[in-house]
């Protein structure tokens, strides 16, 4: 019998004579997308680079005037010939320069800033000006988190309890926090700052004739750790240094500065030695009391999601309830245990508890995470991930309501996630991180994805209704719409790709959601047009028999292969076979593993059989009953929409054809309307970010900070 090609009869298909293989491409797609979906990095916004420079420098005790002439001048001089620069300007205040360079955006960044690396090397600067620093503005160099420690007690009181939590923060929190995997530095801020002041007497200066300067450079002679070379005694070499560094503030008191008249004059004969605090420039207060705040800085491919959850689970949460519990248990079991069991006790298990907790335990302060951008982010990932989800169950209900269809829904809903996750694997390798421009990427791939599936599976479906059996109308019905589904796929990749290549804040911005969109429309073709016929050409699953399946349960194929193996092998080669080690230890090893293997194989599916049949007997009909009633009402809501429309579309198409004019007229004033409307859309570059916090900033006037208060 002759085969029909109008029918489809006798058409051939890898995608529907290999299911297997097919399912097999397609799980392994999926497993990679997996891995790769967790090793994607969570951001807000993709990564944004300015390609903006800032050369500062110090110059101590220089009006404007000077700075300008004898260091921006020569600056701008310098490194107005590195290539890429668009703009250079430059701001000389008291003391300080900055000169900023402003270059394409094609330009990388680490590029110019070799680049005028080398160009400063031959600017000769004033000998007081300190070096030159290279700023690059970065918005991911913001801190992710920010830290509170105050004190609670008498220890923290006063001057002396500032500088006390000051030290703690600088010499145990942030050597803690600094070896976490992705924190870049830890920055402490607040506080008093400890240092040793020399106060020296103006009118003792005057007596003895010794200038300020002759004092500075007698503590920096004093005061010194230098290499001195290196000493070899035979095979040994051994590296010498000169120190001679103050120990303590009775060491810099007995410091000779000059002999007068015989007399030996010291600092203490000048002045007093004090432990002090440097000038304070900031004031950080934590729920109404004084505290000191600790920025931790990220690496810079580090995830911040990821940094923040590993930082919170080194501080911990401190429960000061509890604490004050423990407090007052400890001290009433101190007369009851003995003193050093109860040491041990406390030793082990400082070893396990949380920085926050050690802290509050050994020193009485309190270590709280008081500001953490992650939790923003995280957020409004979330809430952008389960918007998608929510926008894929609509979709496929709404599918339901128009096909009536069971299996052609189940189709297209087990396409959507399957898509997705085959989209994270390319977008891994691209170094595309999850942010809200790859999320809403991945949404409009969702929608566009429901397009492919249905085109595939309505050609399909009209491939039947002409009279194909199953298989051959799942592949004439593919090939009649490949071309056009491709053709739909390429279009919107064309709309798309080309973000890659915008330059600018915009290209940056919206890169990632070009690729997101790429990615996501070339797996949604993909599964459209080989996945999608595979499971239109399926029946359904054949379950064989009990007795079929005993015997199939009870019989190991790993054993039957081996005794084939010994009862086909006749005369000297069924001796050579048990008598030589290699071949005998090969087909044992293999007998063994393939023993093993079944084995674990049919536990597995016995159990996942029990499963599954206490799920279809019990739950299934269940879950039917449950979806018959709540589609239901849904179902006549559809009916009822599409019989109106279908009664209605009619006689406005009717009337639209009738009455020419007046449609023209109408598009127009649309068009007039929208041009209105757009007008009066306000611009900008990135839509405004709520994070939920309130900054409250007061600037007084000048004259207002040396106003002194009046008294009556």
């Amino acid at each position: 019998m002759t085969a029909d090609p109008a029918r489809g009869e006798g058409l051939r298909s890898f995608v529907t004579q290999r299911p297997v293989a097919v399912l097999m491409l397609f799980i392994a797609a999926v497993v990679f997308g997996w891995f790769s979906y967790q090793r994607l990095p969570l951001t807000l916004m993709p990564e944004l680079s300015y390609p903006t420079l800032t050369v500062r420098t110090e110059y101590p005790g220089a009006a404007p005037e000077e700075v300008e002439n004898d260091i921006s001048r020569p600056v701008e001089e310098a490194l107005g010939v590195i290539s890429g620069l668009r703009k250079i300007s430059s701001v000389s205040r008291a003391e300080l320069s900055d000169v900023v360079l402003e270059f394409s955006w094609d330009t990388k960044i680490s590029d110019a800033t070799q680049s005028v690396l080398e160009r400063l090397d031959l600017v000769f600067l004033p000998a007081e000006a300190k070096r030159p620093l290279i700023l690059h503005f970065d918005p991911s160099l913001d801190p992710i988190m920010e830290l509170s420690l105050s004190g609670q007690g008498q220890r923290f009181q006063g001057k002396e309890g500032l500088r006390r939590v000051r030290r703690l923060a600088d010499l145990y929190v942030k050597r803690v926090l600094e070896p976490i995997k992705g924190v870049a530095a830890v920055k402490v801020k607040g506080g008093l700052e400890e240092e040793i002041q020399i106060l020296l007497d103006e009118n003792a200066l005057r007596r003895s004739g010794i200038s300020i300067q002759q004092v500075i450079d007698r503590l920096a002679q004093e005061n010194i750790n230098v290499a001195g070379g290196t000493i070899q005694e035979g095979r040994t070499e051994y590296l010498v240094r000169t120190v001679n560094e103050y120990e303590s503030l009775q060491q810099i008191e007995e410091t000779i500065i000059t002999e007068i008249d015989g007399r030996q004059v010291r600092i203490q004969d000048l002045g007093r030695v004090e432990f002090s605090n440097k000038d304070r420039e900031i004031t950080t207060h934590t729920d109404g009391s004084e505290s000191v705040q600790i920025e931790i800085y990220k690496e810079a491919d580090a995830n911040i999601v990821a940094l923040a959850k590993r930082v919170k689970a080194r501080v911990g949460r401190l429960d000061l309830q509890a604490e004050r519990r423990r407090v007052e248990n400890v001290s009433a079991a101190d007369g009851k245990q003995p003193r050093e069991k109860g040491g041990r006790q406390g030793r082990g298990k400082r070893e396990t508890i949380a920085l926050a907790q050690q802290i509050y335990r050994d020193e009485g302060a309190v270590l709280k995470v008081v500001a953490d951008r992650s939790v923003f982010i995280e957020s409004s990932i979330r809430e952008v991930r389960n918007t998608a989800i929510l926008g894929g169950l609509l979709a496929v209900l709404v599918l339901y309501l128009f096909l009536r269809e069971f299996k052609s829904t189940a189709i297209i809903a087990a396409s959507i996630p399957i898509s997705l996750l085959v989209t994270f694997a390319p977008m891994h390798l691209l170094g595309v991180s999850l942010n809200i421009m790859s999320l809403g990427g991945l949404a409009l791939g969702i929608g566009m994805l429901v397009d492919s599936s249905i085109v595939v599976l309505e050609s399909v479906h009209r491939c039947r209704q002409e009279g194909d059996a199953l298989v051959p109308a799942a592949i004439r019905g593919t090939q009649e719409v490949r071309s056009a589904v491709w053709a739909s796929t390429l279009t919107s990749i064309a709309v798309f790709f080309p973000m890659v290549f915008v330059e600018g804040v915009a290209g940056q911005a919206f890169g990632d959601l070009g690729l997101a969109v790429v990615c996501s429309l070339l797996a949604s073709a993909a599964v459209a047009l080989y996945l999608i016929p595979m499971l239109a050409s399926r029946e359904g699953l054949a379950l064989k028999s009990a007795s079929e399946g005993k015997s199939e349960l009870l019989h190991f194929h790993a054993l039957s292969s081996f005794l084939d193996v010994y009862r086909n092998a006749h005369g000297r080669r069924r001796i050579l076979l048990l008598v030589t080690v290699l071949p005998a230890v090969y087909f044992v090893i293999r007998l063994v593993f393939g023993l093993a293997v079944e084995i674990v194989g049919k536990i597995l599916l016995l159990l996942f059989l029990a499963v599954s049949s206490i799920l279809l007997r019990v739950l299934w009909p269940l879950l039917s009953w449950l979806l018959r009633t709540l589609l239901i009402p849904l179902r006549m809501v559809a009916d009822a929409a599409l019989g109106f429309l279908q009664r209605s579309y009619p006689r406005t198409l009717r009337w639209a054809l009738s009455h020419q004019g007046w449609m023209l007229l109408l598009v127009l004033a649309t068009l007039g309307l929208t041009a209105l409307m757009a007008q009066s859309l306000d611009s900008e570059l990135l839509p405004e970010v709520h994070q939920g916090e309130f900054t409250v900033e007061v600037a007084l006037p000048f004259a207002a900070l040396y106003q002194r208060p009046s008294h009556a």
